[in-house]
């Protein structure tokens, strides 16, 4: 299993992420009962907090607002054993918020992201602390900040390698222009169609989505597809990796466990296709709480794929 630490700087998410879930078949333009929980969340920190959780030493850089839900994800990200790295504080907006409506069969009915403090993450910022940056070996980047803000990072990665995550449809163009720099992309299905930007009414199978990104530049792609499992594609193979077998609680962030353990994988050495493996098992482990956090480890990776196997 892998166990080499690395030590890896991710940029992008950090706020609340709001469940809100239907308890009985969900009837539009009426009123229905529903539960609510909330837990920290954002790309980034979910992927942070995977990458920590696996063994590896992790920094995070975000923007939160000057108010109580700043303070308390700032606080939360120290007991994580997580470094802030130039983590900015912004008076004029408040602390970023995604809501996810769920039917009460955990599937998502409609994501609502309040997003707009990310908007100002610019590249001055790490123009200023560009040496806070630079020490870090691998980067991680979501599609929360600002297409000028990727340009600069990607300009920057020097040695780096680059991770990228994209969190919606609506941001993925963000990454268009960057695509040859990223040496591994995350993405799903929806987020495919919209970078391959593929107009030719024809579907494509999530395999034939992720070699067409490696075709528009990027060293390694990954696209996942809930249920139907996530398909890889590198320099010279490709393939399909089965969704394990669970009763999901909530999705939300499953897709961020994922990414964040497929990167450890990666890190440790492992092949693109073996670590595909642990990170789709660790999603679908994820998806068992509401609270963003499974709590993984090596070990319970390795039990779970060991049972589905047998």
């Amino acid at each position: 299993m892998p166990h080499r630490k690395s030590r890896i700087l991710c940029f992008g998410g950090l706020h609340y992420d709001e469940i809100i879930r239907c308890e009985a078949d969900t009837i539009l333009n009426e009123s229905n009962p529903a539960s609510r929980t909330q837990a920290p969340g954002g790309v980034a920190l979910n992927v942070a907090r995977t990458l920590a959780a696996l063994g590896n030493t992790v920094g995070l850089s975000s923007r939160v607002g000057a108010d109580r839900e700043g303070v308390e994800l700032l606080d939360y990200v120290t007991r994580l054993g997580i470094t802030a790295v130039s983590i900015q504080t912004d008076n004029a907006h408040a602390t970023a918020r995604y809501t996810a409506v769920l039917d009460h069969t955990s599937n998502l009915i409609l994501g609502l992201a309040d997003m707009g403090i990310y908007d100002d993450f610019k590249p001055i910022h790490w123009q200023q602390g560009r040496q806070e940056i630079k020490h870090w070996d691998y980067w991680c980047v979501d599609t929360n900040l600002p297409a000028d803000t990727l340009h600069y990072l990607a300009s920057e990665k020097a040695e780096q390698l680059l991770f990228a995550v994209v969190t919606s449809p609506a941001k993925a163009h963000r990454l268009r222009g960057v695509l040859p720099t990223i040496d591994t992309l995350f993405v799903n299905r929806v987020e495919a169609d919209t970078l391959v930007n593929s107009n030719t009414g024809a579907s494509q199978t999530i395999e034939e989505k992720a070699r067409a990104l490696c075709d528009l530049g990027a060293l390694r792609a990954i696209v996942t597809a809930g249920v139907d499992g996530a398909a890889w594609a590198g320099p010279d193979s490709f393939g399909h990796i089965a969704c394990p077998t669970i009763n999901p609680q909530s999705v939300s962030g499953a897709g961020d466990v994922l990414a964040g353990t497929t990167m450890a994988a990666l890190l440790s050495g492992d092949t693109l296709e073996q670590a595909l493996t642990y990170g789709t098992c660790a999603a679908a482990l994820g998806t068992l709480s509401d609270m963003n956090d499974p709590h993984l480890s090596w070990s319970l990776i390795k039990d779970k794929l060991a049972h589905n196997d047998a």
